[in-house]
């Protein structure tokens, strides 16, 4: 990591620290182990202002409780639903490229949508289907 924004990520961090404890929860589901790299990508995102990265961060944050997407895997989805759901989205891992970074195909307008109708269940369906993934997006991205 460079050392030109180590100034800025240390105020981000003590901001963070100031947060209730609602918003450290959520916030330690969404970085998934990686809270600098997740603070630095907001950061980044504002064009390294703290102030509004912190805001950017809490608002997302704020969004994630008001839609309870850390519990939106607590209630399981039927296995037939989530197959009609699976095949209606045309969204998935392809591979690795040479430089071995995971390769996403999105088939942007080949999605039937009808299987799927209900907003809810495709976003649970893509945030059990790219959770892992995010994850492990994160952690090689970290590693460059």
């Amino acid at each position: 990591m460079s050392t030109a924004h180590q100034e800025e990520i240390r105020q981000f961090q003590a901001l963070m620290e100031d947060v209730d404890d609602t918003l450290k929860h959520t916030f330690k589901n969404m970085h998934q182990g990686y809270p600098t790299e997740t603070l630095i990508r907001f950061l980044k995102a504002r064009d390294w202002n703290v102030q509004k990265a912190h805001k950017m961060l809490i608002d997302c944050l704020q969004w994630r409780i008001q839609n309870e997407i850390d519990n939106i895997l607590a209630k399981p989805i039927p296995i037939d639903l989530y197959r009609d759901i699976r095949d209606s989205q045309l969204v998935g891992l392809s591979g690795y490229s040479k430089e071995g970074h995971p390769v996403i195909a999105v088939g942007v307008g080949h999605s039937t949508y009808d299987k799927a109708s209900v907003r809810f269940l495709w976003l649970l369906h893509h945030v059990f289907g790219f959770s892992p993934m995010c994850s492990m997006i994160a952690k090689i991205w970290s590693n460059i």
